[in-house]
């Protein structure tokens, strides 16, 4: 039987490539994973690697130097869809599974496999079609076909776009609404995993519930009185609250929060009055007192100090690229700027270590990134203004939410606000420099926050000055943003201000 399954859009929650390192059946990665969709990847050879370009949550797995490839790429998975990888495999998306491409919008492709791929056999297969992301399996058998006869099959149901997946015996496919589960005698060395919104996930008052069902602080059902929130930022760059919520869905999760907020969307994650997992182990945390939740935050928050893992040969993805960038920027040539740390890369970085009197360690570690974030514009310093909009979004958001839970819990927003920094020095949290290593990066404080989300109760706006003064404080381009907020300037200040600004640009 061929087995296909269309997916609006818009009933994706999330996407995930899953690289079956332990060589597990499919219903051992459901049972880990707990995937409501999950189908066979692209193909591997016998040294247990894809042979075709592959990028799992921004980790380049493999890539072709010399060819462009169709294929399946997305962020958070909503977002996915079919767009052509380049040559060296960069492409700005998280994800990305190219394979044997049949169909590309609608133009068919020449499909080029070798003799063990050909033949009739089981198939999997993913595409599009009429705008809903379209999956297509079915084992060894009376059904088997050829790729080029797949391909007819998906032009005859109207795919238009069409990538063949592997087959034959690493035929693997799982739909838990339909209660199919097709369990090849060889496994799959990577899949496809989808998990699809549930009916409840329906935003109210602008905050979407996305339960974490199988998180200890949600099935040991301990339940508190809100006394107060804590403010957390996630310390992990790049990870926004739907991948960050599925990480934390699982029985042996060590932390929770009541809410995850990044740029585009509020999760509730836990029922409010439940006993979080935020502020540390020890007794007396405001675990048992304090609603929480996290505020994502970008990758570019990777060039923190706080937050810098040190790069060495071997490494991978945006951090590198960043390091590359700056070392050409410096005149010392990595031999490409692919994301990937290799020979030349060391070099490059040895050379710039000798020449700054660093230790020659060929490690870009706290002491390497401090010398090479000192230059203007470099590559490897936290730039506020490059990531403003996403903080304006983020803050704003975290603004509503609070402002929401202050009304709902009867809290002064002056008083019972705080950030996992503040309940440290309280005595009531883990000693975590959040939010405070982060929001005056950008102009803002824990008391700006507060006094946002009073604001935001009374119902007041923020006026167009506050906002202009805000950006420009978070560009470093003013030091004084209450003076610049009063609206009374001199002479000499401004045109202090304007020279800065001309300099900036």
């Amino acid at each position: 039987m061929i087995i296909t399954k269309y997916i609006p859009m818009d009933r994706i929650r999330s996407m995930k490539i899953y690289i079956n390192q332990d060589k597990l059946p499919l219903s051992a990665i459901v049972e880990r994973e707990g995937p409501d969709l999950a189908i066979t990847g692209n193909f591997y050879g016998p040294d247990w690697k894809p042979v075709c370009p592959l990028k799992a949550d921004r980790q380049v797995v493999e890539c072709d130097p010399d060819y462009a490839y169709p294929a399946l790429c997305w962020d958070e998975g909503p977002d996915v869809g079919v767009a052509i990888v380049p040559k060296g495999g960069m492409s700005p998306q998280r994800n990305y599974i190219a394979n044997c491409a049949g169909i590309y919008h609608g133009q068919d492709q020449p499909m080029i496999f070798g003799a063990d791929v050909g033949g009739r056999r089981g198939r999997a297969g993913w595409g599009f079609r009429d705008g809903t992301l379209a999956l297509v399996a079915f084992p060894d058998g009376a059904d088997g076909m050829t790729p080029l006869e797949l391909r007819a099959w998906a032009k005859a149901q109207g795919w238009t776009d069409f990538i063949l997946g592997d087959g034959g015996r690493k035929v693997n496919y799982y739909d838990r609404e339909a209660r199919i589960l097709i369990e090849g005698r060889d496994p799959s060395q990577n899949l496809i995993l989808i998990w699809l919104k549930k009916e409840e996930e329906t935003p109210m008052e602008g905050i979407t519930q996305r339960l974490m069902t199988k998180n200890p602080c949600y099935t040991r059902g301990r339940t508190i009185t809100p006394k107060g929130i804590m403010v957390h930022s996630t310390a992990t760059p790049g990870v926004m609250s739907r991948a960050l919520a599925q990480s934390w869905d699982t029985p042996t999760a060590k932390a929770a929060v009541h809410a995850i907020v990044d740029d585009t969307v509020t999760l509730q994650t836990l029922p409010w009055t439940a006993r979080g997992g935020h502020a540390g182990s020890q007794a007396g945390t405001a675990n048992g007192t304090h609603l929480s939740f996290e505020i994502c935050e970008p990758q570019e928050c990777r060039l923190l100090p706080e937050e810098w893992d040190p790069l060495k040969r071997g490494d991978t993805g945006w951090a590198v690229e960043r390091l590359q960038k700056e070392l050409a920027a410096r005149g010392y040539d990595p031999k490409g700027i692919d994301g990937s740390f290799g020979p030349g890369c060391d070099a490059a970085l040895r050379a710039c270590q000798k020449d700054l009197g660093l230790e020659v360690d060929g490690s870009c570690g706290p002491a390497t990134l401090a010398a090479l974030a000192g230059r203007w514009g470099s590559y490897l310093a936290y730039n506020p203004a490059e990531v403003q909009d996403y903080f304006d979004a983020a803050w704003g958001r975290a603004v509503a939410l609070t402002a929401y839970l202050c009304q709902t819990y009867g809290l002064d927003p002056m008083t019972a606000v705080l950030d996992h920094s503040e309940g440290h020095a309280l005595g009531i949290a883990s000693n975590h420099a959040d939010v405070g290593h982060w929001f005056p990066l950008h102009g803002k404080s824990m008391d700006d926050f507060r006094a946002a989300v009073k604001a935001a109760m009374a119902g007041e706006d923020v006026s167009e000055l506050d906002t202009a003064v805000d950006k420009l404080a978070g560009a470093g381009l003013i030091d004084s943003p209450d003076y610049w907020k009063g609206g009374d300037y001199s002479a000499d200040n401004v045109k202090a201000l304007l020279i800065k600004w001309a300099a900036s640009i």
